[in-house]
């Protein structure tokens, strides 16, 4: 908790004010996310794009995916490495330089699955 002191002249004693912090107002917040999705995401229209809510059984996190393959959230901690790095796109052995990079997450932008 985030606590500072409020005066608002030197005879008066100092205030505590408490804040919660980000992830104490996520946990807050997470079993009525968990209980109500379609109140919070727009499940009806990712249902129609492909998509489907699934539980990652590492961390126990709910994710979208759009395809059944995928069995985690894909979170590094849960797939245990950096999925995106070298993902088919540079010749086996060949160094990954700032240029593929950028071309490689550029591409994930162009390919996503957006209705327009």
């Amino acid at each position: 908790l985030l606590k500072r002191p409020i005066m608002e002249d030197k005879e008066d004693t100092p205030e505590e004010i408490s804040c919660l912090s980000v992830k104490e107002i996520k946990n807050l917040a997470r079993p009525e996310f968990r209980a109500n999705p379609e109140k919070f995401y727009p499940t009806e229209t990712l249902s129609k794009l492909g998509f489907s809510r699934n539980e990652c059984p590492k961390c126990n996190n709910f994710y979208w995916r759009a395809s059944e393959e995928r069995d985690t959230c894909g979170d590094s901690n849960c797939v245990g490495k950096y999925t995106f790095i070298n993902n088919g796109f540079l010749e086996e052995g060949k160094e990954m330089t700032y240029a593929d990079a950028w071309k490689g997450f550029e591409r994930s932008l162009t390919n996503a699955k957006v209705p327009c």
